[in-house]
């Protein structure tokens, strides 16, 4: 298949358009045949758990060459510190904007639920699932794998970082009797990075079945009792990227906006599918692309993806608050402190895939005993719309984390994220026959 001049791919090629053609033909479908297009969900849930099938070997093979390749304990036992302490401060300034946005919404009109208004149909799978996902962010299981293998069918992604950091240390201390291992795990990572590139070409399907889905649950309006939680939360949302995650990416010297407009594509699908799970391969390899070394930016993006997932901890103390108010029982400034300390343990526990946030939001409200249960029953028919703004904050955040942490140790190249972010037409710059230690998937203009 040829190019355009220049290596860049015929603007008809591009995975942009065609994501953007699915968004738009999955939203005219669902808004003109919804009873045909509820039934598209299996697109987008298909095309996540093949991408999030594939997402521990790739975690565990960029990990451990990154790895391998920081050169010292040292510099590792820095970019760790530096990595958990960044988490814990966003994540708890997260939950806090949360917090304000919840009472916020006390000054507008808020709906009523009772026991009566609850299906148990409903509520019993979410009970199931938080009392599973408490249990294990409360316990050594929750980071500990039961064996090698299980950290590969768990789906946490903590189990995952922590065999590949081990792994990738004893390689690192292995000198000349690790490089064959090296560079195996060099070639499975350049083989799953393909599977990657082959699993993207269903991204426009995916964005399809997504877009049709909601559109034919909720129109192209939300619904109405609950339009004011939709729109505060959208809003903290925009607050977090544009004036947070854009003053850091200032201060840090690159432009949160030029960065948005290079992960457009990633983004796009994100939208389609509510999955930041989804991209992971495709922001990594961006990621490096843009001057922030693999070594560096896929344990901090990997870690991020339990860690530091901000746009749920903003869902969860916006939604407590707003949901102990319709429940009648508005919660005290002390219970909404209380909620905000379990939440910043539990909210580890959340992964980036559809529905998760408001599995944890369950287990949240399980273990404080301030929120009524009940009042779940009025986000669970929203959560998809609410997951779209969890999941895009949340890819967002953990992409300037990662840059930003590069930066922070050192190994970021200034002049190579400038060169990629003012480009007239952000593209992958360098081909693989140029740089043979870099992975290249041709998945963006």
């Amino acid at each position: 298949m040829g190019t355009a001049a220049g290596g860049r791919r015929p603007w008809h090629r591009t995975l942009t358009l065609w994501v953007v053609i699915g968004l738009a033909a999955g939203a005219a479908f669902g808004a003109l045949a919804p009873e045909y297009a509820v039934r598209t969900r299996f697109l987008a849930d298909a095309f996540v758990s093949l991408m999030t099938m594939i997402i521990a070997p790739v975690i565990f093979t960029t990990v451990v060459s990154g790895i391998a390749a920081v050169g010292g304990g040292r510099r590792l036992g820095r970019l760790s510190l530096k990595a958990i302490l960044y988490f814990e401060v966003a994540t708890t300034l997260a939950l806090l904007l949360g917090l304000l946005a919840g009472n916020l919404l006390l000054l507008l009109p808020v709906g009523r639920v009772d026991d009566a208004q609850v299906r148990e149909s409903d509520v019993a799978p979410l009970e199931r699932a938080a009392a599973d996902s408490a249990d294990g962010t409360l316990s050594l299981d929750w980071i500990v794998p039961e064996t090698f293998t299980a950290a590969f069918t768990s789906g946490n992604a903590l189990h995952v970082l922590l065999v590949a950091a081990l792994f990738g240390t004893a390689l690192m201390m292995s000198g000349e009797r690790g490089k064959p291992v090296l560079d195996l795990i060099d070639r499975l990572g350049h083989i799953f990075f393909r599977a990657v590139r082959l699993l993207v070409a269903g991204a426009p399907l995916a964005a399809f079945g997504g877009a049709a889905f909601t559109v034919s649950r909720f129109g192209l309006v939300p619904l109405r009792s609950l339009a004011s939680l939709v729109l505060v939360f959208y809003l903290a949302c925009a607050l977090v990227v544009f004036v947070g995650l854009g003053l850091l990416a200032r201060l840090n010297g690159f432009s949160l906006l030029l960065l948005i407009r290079y992960l457009r594509s990633e983004l796009l699908v994100l939208l389609g599918t509510s999955s930041s799970e989804s991209v992971f391969p495709q922001v990594l390899r961006k990621l490096e692309l843009a001057g922030a070394p693999r070594a560096v930016s896929a344990p901090v993006l990997a870690g991020g993806y339990s860690l530091h997932l901000v746009g749920t901890c903003v869902y969860l103390t916006t939604a407590a608050v707003y949901l102990a108010a319709a429940a009648g029982e508005p919660l005290s400034l002390g219970e909404q402190l209380l909620f905000l300390a379990l939440a910043l343990i539990t909210s580890k526990s959340a992964v980036g895939v559809t529905g998760s946030g408001l599995v944890t939001l369950v287990a949240t409200i399980s273990i404080a005993h301030s929120v009524p249960l009940a009042a779940v029953a009025l986000v669970i028919g929203i959560d998809r719309l609410m997951s779209e703004a969890r999941a895009f904050t949340n890819l967002l955040s953990n992409s300037v984390a990662a840059v930003v942490i590069t930066r922070w140790v050192g190994r970021l190249d200034r002049r190579r994220l400038h060169q990629v972010l003012t480009a007239p037409r952000p593209a992958d710059h360098r081909r693989p026959e140029d740089d043979p230690a870099v992975v290249q998937i041709n998945i963006s203009d």
